[in-house]
């Protein structure tokens, strides 16, 4: 269940399996997901549940139920960097060579969203390092949180 605590939207999941200091976590999506009319586009699809995989707490075990948060703060930025910067990117491209005419418009604008898409992979890698991106996973008997790293 989403909370809101401290600024953090949090979420229960259960570690499903551990693998090389990796956890990979079932997490179930609220009912809204799976009637939402963006779910064909979304990761979630008709999915009930989600599962990602993030460095597992330490004295994590398969079975136990994890909590997962990021800050509203954290999660406006990365929405933001992953939708907002590849349309701008293919904006500025098809702009950029649209004098050169139609096709160098198109060309411009493929290489705009091929830049927009690295682009958030890169710089939410420097942000996640800098502590940019608060995300965190913990498991109920590791009261404390643990950066989960590199989460776009």
């Amino acid at each position: 269940m989403m909370s809101h605590t401290t600024n953090a939207l949090t979420r229960s999941g259960r570690i499903v399996a551990i693998r090389d200091g990796l956890a990979t976590i079932r997490v179930e999506l609220p009912a809204g997901c799976t009637s939402c009319g963006s779910r064909g586009a979304c990761a979630s699809g008709k999915a009930a549940t989600a599962t990602v995989v993030l460095p597992a707490p330490a004295g994590a075990r398969p079975g136990e139920t994890v909590t997962l948060s990021i800050t509203e703060g954290s999660l406006a930025r990365s929405a933001l960097l992953v939708y907002f910067l590849p349309a701008v990117t293919t904006l500025l491209g098809a702009v950029g060579l649209a004098g050169a005419g139609d096709v160098a418009a198109i060309g411009g604008a493929a290489a705009g969203l091929g830049l927009g898409l690295i682009l958030p992979r890169l710089i939410g890698r420097s942000l996640s390092r800098s502590g940019g991106f608060t995300a965190s996973v913990a498991a109920p008997s590791n009261i404390h949180s643990q950066p989960i790293g590199d989460f776009l």
